[in-house]
């Protein structure tokens, strides 16, 4: 039974993340909450990316991203990368942020970044689920993870809120 006013699968708990990725001189992340560990040996991670977005060309092209894990107080970061294409804007502009081994950008004011190599991808629904091998890691500060709030997003549009 659906029950629309509170959906089963709004509940669920979600990191916030930034992905970034780069591909013959182009830098391009977004933010996302669709990530996931998905193998212990060798150590890969998947991401999904929509498919009308520049970071999703420009890993598929590159075939490196990097994961970044957001501090709780690191939320005008998160929207900063989900607010606006990065066709349009800068959005590494003023940022720390360094070239990882795997070729993607590491922001440096992250609490942590996963680095990883495109060993797979596959076209899932509206998105493309890329899976990346890790190629390095580091714990940059400790503090508690940013959770996605749905009231953190709404005003610019990323809300959770299926069409």
């Amino acid at each position: 039974m659906m029950h629309r006013l509170n959906p089963a699968r709004h509940l669920m708990p979600q990191a916030v993340f930034v992905v970034t990725g780069a591909a013959g001189g182009v830098h391009a992340g977004m933010t996302a909450c669709w990530v996931v560990r998905v193998s212990h040996r060798p150590p890969l991670y998947a991401v999904a990316i929509h498919h009308g977005s520049q970071t999703r060309d420009v890993v598929a092209e590159g075939k490196c991203f990097c994961i970044h894990i957001l501090r709780a107080d690191q939320v005008d970061l998160a929207r900063r990368f989900g607010s606006v294409s990065g066709r349009d804007v800068d959005k590494f502009a003023g940022l720390a942020w360094r070239t990882g081994a795997g070729g993607a950008p590491v922001l440096q004011d992250a609490m942590a970044f996963l680095d990883c190599h495109v060993v797979s991808a596959g076209e899932v629904g509206d998105h493309t689920l890329f899976v990346g091998r890790l190629v390095d890691e580091g714990v940059l500060r400790e503090a508690p993870a940013l959770i996605f709030r749905p009231a953190d997003f709404a005003d610019i549009g990323q809300s959770g809120e299926e069409e």
